[in-house]
C-alpha cells in the first residue's frame, strides 16, 4: 500500500510502476472505445489524458481510474450516428454540467439504491452491443450501410458475410485467442499491452507488402489521423443533446461510484463520495473542451492499478 503522506517525488517512485502499466493498457483500450464510439481513435487518446488527469487532481479516490468506457459506448454510438462524431465533446460538456449538477444537490446518495443485478445486466448487454457492433473490422468488412438500429447493423453484416477476408477474420481469432490464454495462463500481465506492439509490426509489414495478406489499418479507416493530445471540437448545444448527456451522466455517476467501491474494497480505504462526483464532473467538462469524449470510472483500469 502506499503511503499518502509522502512527499510528491515520494508517491512518484511508489507508484510509476502502476501508472506506466495503466498508461499502456489505457492506450488501446482508448482507441478501441472510441472507434466502437464512432469517434476517431485520436479522441479516445484524449479523453484518458485529460479526464484521466482532471479527475486525478479533483477527485478522492486514490486508486479510481476515470476515461473513456465501455459503458457509455452504445450511448455515444447512437448519437454519434444520429448527430455526428463531433457532437460528442459537446455531450461530454452538458453531462458534465448534470453531474456537477447531481453533485450540488446531492442526488448522487439516491443513485446507489438502483439494485445491483440493474447494473450486472446493463454491462452485459453493453458488451454484447459493443463486441456485436465490430463485427465489420473482424470480417474485413467495408463500406456496409450504417444503420442506427443494433439489429439492422448486426443483419447487415451477416448478409454480407461471403465478403469477408479469411486473413483479416484469422488475425482476429488469433488475437483474441491470445488475449484469452493471457488472461487464463499469465493473470497478472495484461494481454492488451502485449498484443498492439505485435499487431503494429503485423499490420506495418502487412502495408508494406512484406506479407502474404493485406489488414485494414486504422490508418486506412482514418486516412486524416494525427497524433494530437489536444484538438478545438466543433462545439454545438441544442435541446436534442440533453437526453443523450443525461444518459452519459447517470451511468457514469454509476460506474465512477461503484468503481471507486471497488477499490475501496480492494484496498480497504474509503473514498469522499461527493468529492468523485465532483471530479467526474469536471473531467467531462475538461475532456469535452479538449476535443475529447465523455469518461468515467473504469472497472478494469482501476483493478490493475491497485494490483
Amino acid at each position: 500500500m502506499n503511503n499518502p503522506n509522502a512527499s510528491f517525488f515520494g508517491q512518484m517512485k511508489q507508484n510509476w510502476k502502476s501508472a506506466l502499466t495503466v498508461a499502456l493498457v489505457s492506450i488501446p483500450l482508448s482507441i478501441s472505445i472510441a472507434v466502437a464510439s464512432g469517434a476517431s481513435p485520436v479522441n479516445g487518446i484524449i479523453t484518458a489524458v485529460w479526464a484521466g488527469l482532471i479527475a486525478a487532481i479533483f477527485s478522492a479516490s486514490r486508486f479510481n481510474i476515470v476515461g473513456p468506457a465501455g459503458a457509455l459506448t452504445a450511448i455515444l454510438a447512437a448519437a454519434a450516428l444520429q448527430f455526428g462524431p463531433a457532437a460528442l465533446s459537446s455531450i461530454a460538456i452538458i453531462a458534465g454540467i448534470i453531474i456537477l449538477a447531481a453533485w450540488a444537490l446531492r442526488l448522487d446518495k439516491y443513485i446507489t439504491y438502483i439494485p445491483s443485478s440493474v447494473i450486472h445486466g446493463f454491462t452485459l448487454s453493453v458488451a454484447v452491443v459493443i463486441g456485436l457492433n465490430q463485427l465489420n473490422f473482424a470480417f474485413g468488412l467495408t463500406g456496409l450501410t450504417k444503420h442506427p438500429e443494433f439489429l439492422s447493423n448486426i443483419f447487415e453484416t451477416f448478409s454480407h458475410i461471403q465478403m469477408a477476408s479469411p486473413a483479416i477474420t484469422g488475425f482476429f481469432i488469433l488475437s483474441l485467442a491470445f488475449l484469452f490464454a493471457m488472461l487464463k495462463f499469465f493473470p497478472r500481465l495484461p494481454g492488451a499491452v502485449l498484443l498492439a506492439p505485435i499487431a503494429i509490426a503485423v499490420g506495418y509489414f502487412a502495408q508494406k507488402g512484406q506479407l502474404p495478406f493485406d489488414l485494414i489499418t486504422l490508418g486506412e479507416v482514418f486516412p486524416n489521423l494525427k497524433l494530437s493530445i489536444f484538438s478545438i471540437p466543433d462545439l454545438a448545444f441544442t435541446n436534442a443533446y440533453v437526453l443523450p448527456s443525461a444518459t452519459v451522466a447517470l451511468v457514469a455517476i454509476l460506474e465512477t461510484i461503484l468503481s471507486a467501491k471497488i477499490a475501496d474494497r480492494m484496498t480497504k480505504t474509503k473514498h469522499d463520495q461527493r468529492k468523485e462526483i465532483l471530479g467526474l464532473g469536471l473531467a467531462n467538462i475538461g475532456s469535452g473542451f479538449f476535443g475529447g469524449l465523455p469518461a468515467t470510472g473504469v472497472f478494469v483500469r482501476t483493478s490493475l492499478n491497485v494490483r
